[in-house]
């Protein structure tokens, strides 16, 4: 069901010729660490770090608690936690309204053998009016990843 939702919504998106190709870079990076630390200190930490760059969380989604308990199996636990600044958003949306897609920014994180991956989307600096403003989103998320892994 999911797989088919991502392929629906994948589908739409190319078929939206009037995209700009530099603002919707559908190979977005990753910025990937992996820690030993005990989960629920790790989301204690991302949502510290978060607070302390001064973004919101706007939402959380607990994938690996969902499918445990819609499956009744034991799942690795994994979330997605949504965060968002306002006036860098507004300044985003100001300079290209279509890269509202990539807000607001993330970071996952999943068990994984005894470690703990924690995963951010990179917003793509492929587009030169948000060149500086993407640097910065992407410095902010490497280091709220690199926070949370210590």
């Amino acid at each position: 069901m999911i797989l088919l939702a991502v392929l629906l919504n994948g589908a739409a998106l190319a078929a939206d010729s009037s995209l700009s190709s530099n603002s919707l870079d559908a190979a977005a990076a990753r910025y990937t660490v992996t820690t030993t630390k005990l989960f629920d200190d790790v989301v204690a930490d991302l949502e510290f770090a978060i607070s302390e760059n001064n973004y919101r969380i706007t939402g959380r989604n607990q994938i690996g608690k969902a499918i445990a308990d819609s499956e009744n199996i034991a799942f690795p636990r994994s979330t997605i936690i949504h965060f968002c600044n306002l006036q860098t958003a507004k300044e985003v949306f100001d300079l290209n309204p279509d890269f509202l897609l990539h807000m607001p920014c993330r970071i996952t994180l999943r068990e994984k053998q005894g470690d703990v991956v924690i995963e951010a989307r990179l917003v793509p600096e492929n587009d030169p009016k948000l060149m500086e403003i993407t640097a910065k989103i992407n410095a902010m998320l490497r280091r709220i990843s690199d926070y949370a892994a210590k």
